[in-house]
């Protein structure tokens, strides 16, 4: 599993074939030469949040060509686009024509200073042109809108304004070139009794990315027998270095939900998983694993995240965050809000990634299952108490002809356990009431399951949602 890469960008720099050898012999060198100066600043300032792709300054269809190759050869994830000076316009609408689809940032600079008071000599004249990139910005614009290109969007300002426009926009589009290649293991079906949360495949792959795989309870079951009583031990063990263990935890217990988590971790990793979501609630899972995998991500595994109640939009959504920020997400739902604070209550059962280190966690028993008919009951797992701080919500689900996403920001509180079995916490929402939050969500129309991760994300998901298509709101 891949997270928090750096987005990879094309740059495509365009400038005036025209005008290369003008100023020869001036005091400042030739336009060409002058040009190096603004495709440097460019490309140091996306290096800093980006890896970048860059055949040089485009002066020429055989500039052009070669650039599309390296772009494609390269699999960028999508290309900044900027007219450092006056240039025609024909060399940009064949990028727009013949460059397979993906997401494009059109850039108008202004420039740091005016190197010139007026344009009376050779050298004055040269370096006029070499700042008029709104000329070829402005006449660039014109095919914009007429060829239509999905997924272009468009920019003016500082350098510095730009490239804080420029950092979110090519991290969603990261994210969306990261959902392409994703796998999401579905183990092992819907949740019959929560039908808005139930996704299909193909609508999933089509709209949003990843490919949907699907694992069966029997196949985990046959997984178990081959995990070793050593790797369980060892698993347990650096379990038990890392969080405290309750008293009332049977050790045989936590063998046997380590043991499963690592027959799942496997079983997902053999399938190319990026993440699962697992129907915790499936009684086919607790009759044959003879309780609910409590450790996903599992040491000793493959860092494979899982989410809960088989809902593949939350699940997705904790994957998308996961990319954004580095950081374990999880799934949650809110509860109910306290009239006499305000806060709001969420969380929830089943497995979630318990390994962000500002997190309180501890081994606890599942209480769940604690009175089910099943072979390990109380089975232990990863208890949780989400890490306090700025958090965002993302939903995402399938909606009419395509998908939908929602997403606000709340501040986590530092409380205690206080939710048995659930990964819980209490928040106070940032952008209203949480009467008002709620009912702005409320008229959207969710499901009841939210990612949540530390940290505001909303810039980033502006773009995305922009950028795939969906129907959208912010909260």
């Amino acid at each position: 599993m891949s997270n928090c890469c750096k987005p990879k960008i094309g740059v495509l720099l365009y400038s005036n074939n025209g005008l290369r050898k003008s100023g020869a012999g001036t005091p400042d060198g030739t336009y060409e030469e002058r040009m190096k100066r603004p495709e440097q600043l460019t490309l140091s300032a996306l290096g800093e949040f980006a890896d970048t792709v860059s055949a040089g300054i485009v002066y020429n269809r055989a500039d052009l060509d070669r650039a599309m190759a390296l772009f494609m050869s390269e699999r960028v994830d999508g290309v900044y686009v900027q007219y450092l000076s006056w240039a025609p316009d024909a060399l940009w609408m064949r990028f727009e024509r013949d460059m397979p689809e993906l997401p494009v940032l059109f850039a108008s600079v202004v420039p740091e200073r005016i190197p010139f008071e007026n344009t009376f000599s050779a050298n004055d004249s040269v370096a006029a042109n070499t700042v008029r990139g709104l000329v070829g910005s402005l006449q660039a614009s014109g095919s914009i809108a007429r060829m239509d290109r999905p997924m272009t969007e468009t920019v003016l300002g500082t350098l510095d304004e730009v490239m804080a426009r420029a950092k979110p926009f090519f991290a969603a589009a990261h994210v969306r070139a990261k959902l392409k290649d994703a796998v999401v293991v579905h183990y092992a079906r819907h949740h019959e009794v929560m039908w808005s949360t139930y996704v299909d495949g193909f609508s999933l792959f089509r709209y949003v990315g990843p490919e949907m795989k699907v694992l069966a309870n029997a196949t985990v079951r046959r997984e178990m027998d081959n995990v070793s009583d050593g790797d369980v031990a060892s698993a347990v063990a650096e379990l038990k270095s890392r969080y405290s263990v309750m008293d009332d935890v049977d050790e045989d217990k936590l063998a046997a939900s380590v043991r499963a988590s690592l027959a799942v971790d496997r079983c997902a990793a053999s399938m190319g998983a990026d993440y699962v979501v697992m129907n915790d609630l499936d009684n086919v899972m607790h009759r044959e694993l003879g309780l609910r995998p409590g450790f996903l991500p599992c040491p000793g595994g493959h860092g494979i995240a899982a989410t809960p109640e088989g809902d593949v939009g939350a699940g997705t959504a904790a994957y998308i965050l996961r990319l954004l920020s580095g950081r374990p997400a999880q799934v949650v739902e809110p509860g109910y809000i306290n009239p006499e604070t305000g806060l709001v209550d969420v969380g929830h059962g089943g497995p979630n990634d318990y390994t962000d280190p500002e997190a309180k966690v501890v081994i606890a028993k599942d209480t769940r299952l604690l009175n089910a008919d099943v072979k390990y009951p109380g089975a232990a797992f990863a208890w949780q108490v989400l890490a306090p701080g700025v958090k965002t919500l993302l939903h995402l689900s399938q909606g009419e002809g395509g998908y939908k996403m929602a997403f606000t920001i709340a501040e986590a509180q530092d409380v205690d356990f206080f939710h048995a079995s659930f990964c819980h916490g209490r928040l106070k929402m940032l952008t209203g009431t949480a009467s008002e939050v709620f009912s702005r969500l409320l008229a959207f129309g969710t499901t009841q399951h939210y990612a949540i991760v530390s940290g505001d994300f909303r810039a980033e998901l502006r773009d995305f949602a922009k950028i795939m298509g969906f129907k959208w709101t912010e909260a």
